[in-house]
């Protein structure tokens, strides 16, 4: 049995200022570190509108069990679920109801092979996109194959951008002088059309030893067709567009050089087991609105959800309600859907923006270890969820 106890966070009511550069195009730099010991709520619920809850649902098919998901994109019609122990894609209706497995792993026609790494979904052109570390398997809506694509880079990620290119960052403990690689586009045939790595070199590390670890944040926007990547590093978020990369905003961290090396020295696997020092920060997740970024990042080992006003550089940090150790809530949620904030009705929220959706996915089993542990306001809607059931997808509506 879980033992309880109330975890409390500091709610001061304060918020942060920021710089501005003297550029034309305001760019904007905040200081995380002078509004981590003043955390306050978010505004998200301000950003939002409307919300619907939805539970997968769970038949006589052991396909329809769904043991936590991996990775998933959504549709008017549909949710597809890429499920954490098993390399398959699942298709569930946008209310929920099991339709089928959509596509296998395996060696027969219309299967992958491999890891995938990431998906994404061209709802317009009628494209479903699975990424492996070099291949690019494509599909309908509907699951039926297309093609597949192999690429001579390794990626840890990568999305189609416009004018059909892709965006890439490289795969982690990769050094940069043998793969020329951080962040790139390349064209649909895998040809560079432009890479970058020159500024995430330190004079801490040799050369040779450069490259990604595994502290690194990116994220698909549908803002400028674009993804949005941080290294562990680096102050900067840079945006990867179809034909430039350039920076979007910066957050100035003040981290160790000992946090710095570990971000880039990909010799020490090590780096993959243990955590960053407790005064040290760490972006892991990153979310795009109209009206703000918001960063999921570690300080002192616990989740805290920043929100950066596009327009004023306001930002406002909160501290994310976290009733196990951060490793051990991972496990329970590799998405950890409820490490975010509680600005709308005292729920947390944390997930990924489709158009103007953002879609939280929780396990029944996290929820029940917040309910234990923590106090939240539960949506009447989640209050009698079976623990042992299927995740739950939790959709906002934007303004």
């Amino acid at each position: 049995m879980i033992k309880k106890f109330l975890f409390v966070p500091l709610m001061v009511l304060a918020a942060c200022g920021s710089k501005h550069n003297n550029s034309t195009d305001g760019f904007i730099t905040v200081n995380l570190r002078d509004c981590v010991d003043k955390t306050t709520v978010t505004e998200l619920a301000d950003e939002i509108k409307d919300v619907s809850y939805v539970s997968l649902e769970m038949t006589d098919d052991n396909a329809s069990l769904i043991d936590g998901v991996a990775n998933f994109v959504v549709s008017e019609k549909y949710i597809y679920v890429l499920p954490a122990k098993e390399m398959r894609v699942a298709l569930f209706s946008r209310s929920g109801k099991f339709i089928r497995t959509l596509i296998r792993q395996g060696q027969g026609p219309g299967e992958f092979s491999g890891t995938i790494c990431n998906m994404q979904l061209d709802e317009k052109n009628n494209k479903l996109y699975l990424f492996d570390i070099q291949d690019i398997w494509v599909y309908t809506t509907e699951g039926e194959f297309i093609e597949k694509k192999h690429h001579d880079y390794m990626s840890i990620l990568s999305y189609e951008l416009a004018d059909n290119k892709i965006g890439a960052i490289s795969f982690p403990f990769s050094p940069f002088d043998k793969t020329s690689f951080g962040m790139g586009i390349f064209t649909w045939d895998g040809k560079p059309v432009k890479t970058d790595n020159k500024m995430f070199y330190s004079s801490k590390l040799p050369k040779e030893k450069t490259g990604f670890t595994t502290d690194m944040a990116a994220v698909y926007s549908d803002f400028n067709s674009s993804i949005l990547f941080k290294c562990g590093s680096n102050d900067t978020v840079y945006r990867i567009k179809s034909d430039v990369i350039e920076p979007a905003f910066s957050v100035k961290l003040e981290n160790s050089d000992r946090q710095t090396v570990r971000a880039l020295d990909v010799t020490d696997i090590m780096s993959m087991r243990t955590l960053e020092d407790k005064n040290d920060m760490v972006v892991t997740d990153i979310m795009e609105t109209n009206n703000s970024y918001y960063l999921r990042f570690r300080f002192n080992h616990t989740n805290h959800v920043a929100a950066i006003n596009k327009k004023d550089g306001a930002v406002k940090v909160e501290k994310c309600l976290q009733p196990k150790e951060y490793m051990e809530m991972a496990g329970i949620n590799i998405l950890q859907g409820m490490s975010g904030t509680q600005s709308y009705k005292g729920f947390p929220i944390w997930g990924k923006v489709f158009g103007n959706t953002l879609v939280q996915v929780i396990t029944p089993y996290e929820l029940s270890v917040y309910k234990d542990q923590v106090s939240i306001s539960i949506p009447p809607e989640l209050q009698n969820v079976d623990e042992d059931g299927n995740p739950i997808f939790v959709f906002y509506l934007l303004k």
